[in-house]
């Protein structure tokens, strides 16, 4: 098991990002059309395929000085959360905005070479995505909400919020942060406490299309309370209604979260340059690892091998999704997996709150005038390592709660100590976290 602090445990359920499997260079075009091109980039060259922010440079602690006599043109800015500074500047290459950030990178790193203290820490802001089980493959496959978008589906709402445990207690006095699209109004869910701006929004372009990845929080938030029933939620807003938020804002929220939070739920994450970790969320646990913080991440849903961040952090439980059939245990198939995945949930046909709204339904592969209605009345299904993080998050604050123990961090001890192993050979590390225990799944 990986080195875990003691007393707050961050769970990013970095789980769903929704980046392609990135095999092949792709083009601006190939980017889900309600992305602002302005502000997410394809870096293109073979074999690192990746996303970013275009004119935006990532700065590590003490780095500032030295890289502002290097970068002419670029501005820092103000915040500096865990002491890393964003160097920004209009794109010159909206050809090929990454490039132009990449070049800049390595212009850094020459200029810097020879100092006593090595190269400054430099890096892209890389795009974190929340995204569900069929993740965004750059082809514009048509989805649910508004075409190339989200994989969530219609259900029945049931009398009440279904409960997967069989004690109203599990929870109790713990504090969940959920970082991510933020949350929608939803009569089950009066206690979660919101962050300032941490509203969800359906249709940001108001053309009758649900966005991309509204709705996401929620669903969330829902799921931990199913787990956990007497936890505490806080909901905080990283990403866009689209699903997009990046390295730099993930950590600046991060910097801002109540003393009194246990466990953080970020279902988000992303690839990044030449699978190094990202700079501010790196900063950011070395911070929490000097504060005995845990973090428990999600593992993407590329099924794919390829280290996904922040969950591929030595420091973060990364979390994959798993389905239970005739008995067994088997690889969801969407779930990313290898050696780095610490840790796997339930993440298919899972059923959580959601949006009361309308939205268009896309049935071509672009939008159309004759495109259906259809309507959510604050009940969904979706699957995903998104959603898989979460229900390990609320079985850490269980654990911590039924055995009476100190801190998260010796609840997920406990935890993953007595779970079973989970399927070989896609997972050689982890466990597989059952919420049920036993219990028969709520009715769908």
């Amino acid at each position: 098991m990986r080195a875990i602090g003691r007393q707050i445990v961050v769970v990013l359920a970095l789980a769903v990002a929704a980046l392609a499997t990135m095999t092949s260079a792709a083009s601006a075009g190939d980017l889900p059309s309600k992305w602002d091109k302005r502000a997410v980039a394809v870096n293109r060259e073979p074999g690192n395929t990746f996303l970013l922010r275009p004119g935006q440079i990532l700065v590590g602690p003490g780095d500032a000085a030295d890289v502002g006599r290097v970068l002419k043109g670029w501005k820092p800015l103000e915040q500096r959360p865990f002491g890393i500074t964003v160097f920004t500047r209009p794109t010159q290459n909206p050809a090929d905005p990454a490039r132009e950030v990449m070049a800049a990178l390595a212009s850094i790193r020459r200029a810097t070479a020879n100092r006593p203290q090595g190269p400054a820490q430099v890096a892209p802001n890389h795009v974190f995505v929340g995204e569900a089980a069929s993740a965004i493959n750059f082809t514009g496959e048509p989805r649910i909400q508004g075409g190339p978008g989200s994989s969530v589906q219609q259900a029945a709402a049931p009398a009440a919020l279904p409960m997967r445990t069989t004690r109203s207690d599990d929870g109790g006095g713990v504090k969940i942060a959920v970082l991510d699209t933020g949350m929608f109004e939803h009569e089950w869910l009066t206690g979660v406490q919101r962050a300032p701006g941490a509203n969800d929004v359906w249709d940001v372009e108001s053309d009758g299309y649900g966005d991309n990845e509204a709705g996401h929080g929620t669903f969330i938030a829902g799921l931990i309370l199913q787990v956990a029933p007497a936890a505490s939620v806080y909901a905080v807003k990283v990403l866009d209604s689209h699903g997009v938020g990046d390295d730099f804002t993930v950590a600046q929220a991060m910097a801002q979260l109540p003393a009194d939070v246990d466990i953080v739920n970020l279902s988000l994450g992303g690839y990044t340059d030449n699978d190094a970790p990202p700079l501010a969320v790196l900063n950011a646990m070395a911070a929490m690892g000097q504060q005995q913080r845990v973090v428990v991440a999600a593992a993407g849903n590329h099924a794919a091998s390829r280290p996904f961040w922040p969950a591929a952090f030595d420091q973060v439980l990364a979390i994959g999704a798993v389905d239970e059939r005739f008995g067994k245990w088997n690889r969801a198939w969407y779930s990313n997996h290898g050696p780095w995945v610490d840790a796997t949930a339930r993440g298919s046909d899972l059923q959580s709150t959601f949006a009361n709204a309308k939205t268009k339904v896309a049935v071509g592969a672009t939008t159309s005038p004759s495109d259906p209605t259809i309507a959510f009345h604050g009940w969904a299904e979706w699957d995903g390592t998104s959603f898989a993080t979460p229900i390990a998050a609320a079985m850490i604050a269980r654990t911590m709660t039924r055995n009476g123990l100190a801190s998260p961090a010796m609840a997920q001890a406990e935890l993953l100590a007595t779970s079973p192993t989970a399927p070989q050979p896609d997972f050689p590390n982890a466990v597989v976290i059952d919420e049920l225990e036993a219990m028969p799944a709520p009715p769908s």
